[in-house]
């Protein structure tokens, strides 16, 4: 890894032009304006636009802002001669722009993007590329925590809240807006052109209990006592057996889903698929190991003088049996369909992007 990163250092070190690089004066003050050209018409929250600039000059002659640079041909016009701002993305070196992915971030106002000439900042130019949702995630699964070590229970999963209205934005007509809550967190938005997603399961969230936890091991058995020495020598006792290892944990109970849709567009709630499965029981504790038999005694010398053969080792202890693996989890409840005055879909407190959608809805004709 450290060699790549290495590696992609030098090759971007190697195409960015020296400190004192400058544009010609001369052509600085035939700049009349500026391009931007992005490669896509509109642009997912969290993706990369791919920028384009070009100078526009008095004569009407456009001369490209390069994004390397060759010593030997130095360009005209570089993207470093570009101050490039924007509440809604973040510029790369190269000209780029990776976008805000909060979606309802930017729902009202696109992304902003803006070029200035650093010679003359009178020279600027700003483009607005509208959002697009069509990429955005649209499968989520919640999990309630483990079980622990000795097996204890998988916790339930959590309880999941989807509040979901067609509202109107600058860009759509007919937008959907969820907000999806976990448990106690703040929620987050998926949005979507209603006019092309599917009129059902555009939502698909899952609920999972947690997986039960592993049960505890088998205690070893004992090694057995070694013989007594003697004539005859006595064997090594047999080793002790392995205990069984310890049931696995219970898989935790799925959690329970809600959906609320406005009261006079219940089939809103087709949209959302909700599955509460329950967790996967844990598994078993090893079995104990079995103890070494013990060593047979030291055979000695009989009553004429001739040695006596040393005592046979005593047997191994067998191995404890695993232990059972826990049962599964429960599912949890049926999701259940909330109704509201649209206004009081996503609660009380709303962020002001939303709240700015919600008043739109009102104001419309």
């Amino acid at each position: 890894m450290t060699s790549f990163c290495a590696t992609i250092l030098v090759f971007g070190c190697s195409h960015a032009p020296p400190a004192d690089f400058a544009p010609d004066p001369g052509l600085v003050a035939q700049i009349k304006d500026i391009r931007i050209v992005t490669s896509y018409a509109r642009a997912c929250p969290g993706s990369v636009i791919a920028t384009s600039y070009e100078a526009v000059l008095a004569s009407g002659e456009r001369v490209p802002f390069a994004r390397s640079y060759d010593k030997k041909h130095p360009p005209r016009l570089h993207v470093v001669f570009l101050d490039r701002e924007s509440p809604d993305a973040m510029s790369q070196e190269d000209g780029d722009w990776v976008t805000e992915r909060d979606p309802l971030a930017t729902v009202s106002t696109g992304f902003r993007l803006t070029a200035t000439l650093r010679a003359n900042s009178w020279v600027t130019s700003t483009v607005v590329v509208p959002p697009y949702y069509g990429c955005m995630p649209h499968t989520f699964t919640f999990t309630g925590a483990p079980g622990g070590v000795g097996g204890t229970s998988g916790f339930s999963g959590p309880d999941v809240t989807v509040r979901l209205a067609i509202l109107r934005s600058p860009f759509y007509d007919q937008l959907y807006v969820a907000g999806i809550e976990v448990g106690a967190a703040p929620p987050f938005y998926v949005l979507g052109d209603a006019t092309s997603v599917p009129p059902a399961d555009w939502l698909t969230l899952e609920s999972r209990g947690g997986n039960g936890g592993e049960g505890l091991s088998g205690t070893n058995g004992s090694d057995g006592a070694p013989g007594a020495a003697g004539c005859p020598a006595q064997p090594g006792a047999p080793g002790g057996n392995g205990g069984p290892g310890g049931l696995g944990g219970t898989g935790g109970r799925g959690g329970r889903i809600t959906v609320v849709v406005p009261v006079n567009q219940p089939l809103l709630a087709g949209l959302v698929e909700g599955r509460s499965w329950g967790g996967k029981g844990g598994p078993g504790g090893a079995g104990g190991k079995g103890g070494r038999g013990g060593k047979g005694g030291k055979g000695l010398l009989d009553a004429t003088n001739h040695p006596c053969a040393d005592g046979a080792d005593g047997s191994p202890g067998n191995a404890g049996v695993d232990g059972q693996s826990g049962s599964q989890g429960g599912p949890g409840p049926r999701s259940i369909v909330v109704t509201a005055p649209t206004r009081e879909v996503f609660g009380v407190q709303v962020p002001p992007e939303l709240s700015s959608l919600l008043e739109r809805l009102q104001r419309r004709p």
